[in-house]
């Protein structure tokens, strides 16, 4: 581990207690943030506050605002219809953690001030609205450095030609990733959608099944019915288990990485931003040069406003080289960004697929348990009533003496009744050559 790893703060963020808050028109769901860090820019090393979801998106654009170019771990997307069913809520649960302990763990991002308010503020409405409150320049450490020199971060204009092709490169890729990750999550989807069917399929099986043990009157064939009835309803829940676990495995690591890729297009966005503000101010720089020269051949009988000029042009010249410097340093940060974005795309996605192939192997093989105890138990059940009904050796026993009180039978020929059956049947054939001869 270098030294700078060793003295990087460590945080450990979960997000729980996921419970509904309000009435009717305002409900909606709260969160406890729980964290615990090393970090001496906090007040403790254990602390919790209550959040909602607008919270962790306020977070996600600020720390866009406050860091251009890095590329931000964003929040689950929003869902009008279902928000508050448990399995969705359970899956926001997790992305909402992922997102802060990866936003924890940017070497840059964990010393953002919004992320300390955010963590750690017990007055977080409160607080919020005084910083946005507050003088703009007394906030420019927290605007980022396009936005300390005037520079807005916020969009893009003009059209942008990539004379970078590094960059080129990487925006083709992403958008080919996106497409790719889009329909992995659809065919997901359709596996998530077909196992919740079975799921539904073996609960109606066991309903009849469960049905018709109930109005059979035979207890030979309504046991081993109302049995299986069971099995269907274990194996019910087993496919709606795997249903759920395949959505907070692999699903949740394809849904998040494609929300990164809009993070990583953001920053691209804010790049193509930056050049335009250096073109802009480059631009700006020549209209007063140009203003400087026209007055430089006019004379000294302007001399008030060529220093006026003159102060403007420095002033243009020191935006213009800090423009350039910026976009060049927002370039080398996003080769760092997206590098390190290719590194944990292939960590989590490792993860999630070896969770995901886990599960499915560990699903099988309950899968074949439950079927195998169930054979195992219509067994017992089958000697149990062959032993109640009439045991086999009395059953032995009774016919061999019915045998032995019936007459023997050609069946059980005795020693000399070959010889006898060989003579009766020479016997009867001389007396059909005899007839046929006297014919």
């Amino acid at each position: 581990m270098s030294v700078e790893q060793a003295a990087k703060p460590s945080f450990d963020i979960s997000v729980g207690d996921p419970h509904k808050v309000g009435d009717l028109t305002s409900s909606h769901i709260v969160y406890q943030v729980r964290t615990r860090t090393t970090s001496k820019a906090y007040k403790q090393p254990e602390f919790a506050v209550s959040r909602r979801y607008r919270d962790f998106l306020w977070l996600y654009n600020s720390l866009h605002s406050n860091n251009p170019g890095v590329v931000i771990p964003p929040p689950p997307e929003k869902q009008a219809v279902g928000r508050f069913d448990t399995e969705f809520v359970e899956s926001r649960r997790q992305a909402l953690e992922r997102m802060l302990n990866k936003i924890a763990a940017h070497p840059i991002l964990h010393h953002d001030a919004d992320l300390k308010i955010f963590l750690e503020s017990e007055a977080f409405n409160v607080d919020i609205k005084n910083k946005e409150n507050r003088d703009p320049l007394l906030d420019q450490s927290n605007k980022g450095m396009l936005s300390a020199i005037g520079i807005n971060v916020g969009g893009s204009s003009g059209k942008f030609v990539e004379h970078d092709d590094w960059f080129h490169d990487r925006r083709i890729y992403l958008d080919a990733l996106e497409n790719q990750l889009k329909a992995l999550e659809k065919a997901l989807d359709t596996v998530i959608v077909q196992r919740k069917g079975l799921a539904e399929a073996a609960g109606e099986f066991a309903v009849s099944l469960g049905s018709l043990a109930q109005v059979e009157l035979s207890p030979m064939f309504s046991g081993p019915l109302q049995g299986l009835s069971d099995v269907q309803v274990r194996i019910k829940e087993l496919y709606q288990r795997q249903a759920q676990a395949d959505v907070l495995t692999l699903g949740i690591t394809i849904d998040e990485y494609v929300r990164l890729i809009g993070s990583v297009k953001t920053a691209f966005g804010q790049r193509q931003k930056a050049y335009h503000s250096w073109h802009a101010a480059e631009s700006e720089l020549q209209k007063r040069r140009s203003a400087h020269d026209k007055l430089l051949r006019q004379g000294r009988s302007q001399q008030d406003k060529l220093n006026e000029v003159s102060a403007s042009v420095s002033d243009a010249e020191k935006r213009a080289h800090q423009a350039r410097l910026l976009f060049e340093d927002m370039g080398r940060l996003m080769r760092n960004e997206l590098e390190r974005f290719e590194r944990e795309k292939v960590e989590d996605f490792k993860s999630g697929v070896e969770t995901f192939l886990e599960g499915a192997v560990e699903a099988q093989k309950e899968l074949i348990e439950i079927w195998e105890t169930f054979l195992l138990q219509m067994d017992a059940e089958d000697e149990d009533s062959v032993g109640k009904g009439l045991p086999i050796g009395q059953e032995q026993s009774t016919a061999v003496s019915s045998a032995s009180q019936e007459p023997q039978t050609d069946s059980h020929p005795t020693e000399g009744e070959p010889q006898q059956r060989s003579a009766d049947l020479t016997a009867a054939t001389a007396t059909d050559l005899a007839l046929e001869q006297d014919a």
